[in-house]
């Protein structure tokens, strides 16, 4: 993510400035035309290499495409050739080839239980990426320029890949997918992609939702950029501004992905996991058709720059936060073609078909009917609207998929806490010990809390240690007394048992 950023940053004004916001959305929607190719590739690849390769054969591979990519886009730049067309797909699809086959990799190493718990903490790592990658982009520009910003983004790719094969090893055993199984047989590798996801009706509604999506967030891409090109374009001409139009729309960008990427991170890590929690991936998934509505409602009444950018960071920072986990957590339950082919053809062509229905509406809105903008913002609250209803569908299929390939046992108490006699007035620590609870369920975790018999918090003298099940005591000095504490047991899903901890204490004896 901190590659990707890094060349999103310059992506922006190269193509801005050949050919300003209408050259960008029919640029995207090339991407969605080149993919309508390499998808078909990419399942004939994967069938033929799937059964004799290790898991990180696939993202090995597309790394030593991009590295090479890269350090020739660097050539041609210092060599004065325009590249801003060309590179501007190329990054879309790198972007979506190289993250779909991450989250793949991901999906296909851990199984489903740790995979729950884990992604969400995998994504934090993203959005840090991302933060710093917009982050330094803005820094480096004026120093090395953009073709020295293309070899750094090399150099980070070289990285990934001395990273993977350790990433695999590292994972442990109780946490590591069981699936191994071979790609199913296909009288069409070259289709295999697209039968995979028109054959399951779960699949069917996660490629319409990504569709939908994608058009809201690049229409409204559209329209932000139609605002930041009028608007930099009256400070030049006015001569308000001593910078080069590249120059305002570079920084524009670089602290408007700033915010996103920031954002983005402090969500990641301070609510996402909370929300699964507290409402789940059905509700969950809820959320960013929420935000767009809300946002593209704002917008249509007030299409000032101020407003558009605070609507499009909200939208962008839930979309990469929360509904990007959400994205990859949807895939967990499935086998492995559909993690693989199934999620590339979803994540690649589908990610773009929504660019490519994007681009022939700003074409015809623009070209023929002369639209305004507000008509574009008025599409995206419709979109919104029909997002919320495939959205609480997907939610209905997640928990039957779940259901179906993973049942959830209730975690069991293995052994009684032995009772304790402590000092008052010293302090004394135990630990429970880790055979005490046990969770029959492969790869799911527990977490602690205690409490006393009665349902109340812990007097101030007794901490608990969540994390290491650990207790430390000390109580007034020359009192006596008992008390009894619940210690419980909770598994992911919700489900706990619960033993006591009988504590008497009493002043040191003589």
């Amino acid at each position: 993510m901190a590659c990707f950023y890094l060349l999103k940053v310059i992506r922006e004004p190269l193509i801005l400035t050949q050919g300003g916001a209408e050259l960008k959305s029919y640029a995207t929607a090339l991407q969605a035309g080149l993919l309508m190719f390499i998808v078909p590739a990419f399942s004939a690849f994967y069938h033929k290499h799937a059964s004799k390769h290790s898991r990180t054969f696939f993202i090995n591979r597309l790394l030593m495409f991009f590295i090479t990519n890269l350090l020739l886009f660097a050539l041609l730049t210092m060599g004065g050739v325009n590249i801003a067309v060309i590179f501007y797909v190329w990054l879309g699809i790198f972007n979506v080839m190289l993250l779909a086959q991450f989250w793949a990799f991901v999906a296909d190493t851990y199984n489903v239980r740790s995979g729950q718990r884990l992604f969400v903490i995998i994504a934090v790592g993203a959005a840090l990426g991302s933060l710093v990658g917009a982050r330094i982009t803005g820094l480096l520009l004026p120093f090395i320029g953009v073709a020295g910003i293309m070899v750094l983004a090399a150099l980070m790719l070289i990285l990934i890949l001395l990273f993977s094969n350790r990433a695999v090893a590292w994972v442990p055993s109780y946490a590591k997918s069981l699936s191994e199984e071979p790609p199913s047989h296909t009288d069409n590798a070259w289709l295999a992609g697209f039968s995979v996801v028109f054959k399951n009706q779960y699949l069917v509604y996660i490629a319409i939702f990504v569709v939908l999506l994608n058009f809201v967030n690049s229409t409204g891409e559209f329209i932000l950029a139609s605002v930041v090109v009028q608007y930099t374009e009256n400070l030049v001409a006015t001569m308000q501004s001593s910078l080069s139009l590249t120059t305002l729309q570079g920084q524009f960008y670089s602290d408007y992905n700033t915010w996103i990427t920031s954002l983005s991170f402090l969500v990641q890590i301070l609510l996402v996991s909370r929300l699964f929690k507290w409402i789940g991936i059905k509700g969950s998934i809820l959320i960013l058709p929420l935000i767009m509505l809300l946002s593209y409602g704002v917008m249509l009444f007030m299409p000032v720059l101020a407003i558009i950018k605070i609507a499009m960071i909200s939208e962008k920072s839930a979309n990469y936060s929360i509904q990007n986990t959400i994205q990859q957590v949807l895939f967990l339950p499935v086998p492995r073609d559909q993690k693989y082919i199934g999620k590339m053809t979803i994540d690649t062509f589908f990610f773009r078909f929504g660019d490519l229905i994007y681009g022939g509406f700003v074409f015809v809105g623009i070209t023929w009917l002369d639209l305004p903008l507000s008509a574009f913002i008025a599409s995206n609250v419709l979109c919104a609207v029909l997002l919320l209803f495939i959205a609480w569908r997907i939610g209905d299929f997640n928990r039957q998929q779940v259901r179906k390939n993973l049942g959830n046992s209730a975690p069991r108490m293995a052994a009684e806490i032995p009772g304790l006699n402590i000092s008052a007035g010293v302090v004394s620590q135990f630990t429970i010990s880790e055979q005490t609870f046990i969770d029959p369920d492969i790869g799911d975790a527990l977490k602690f809390r205690a409490q006393r018999a009665s349902g109340k918090n812990l007097p101030r003298w007794i901490v608990f240690d969540r994390y290491s099940r650990t207790f430390i005591f000390k109580p007034p000095p020359e009192s006596t007394g008992r008390e009894e504490i619940i210690v419980i047991a909770e598994d992911f899903d919700g489900l706990a048992v619960s033993s006591k901890l009988i504590v008497n204490y009493g002043p040191i004896p003589n």
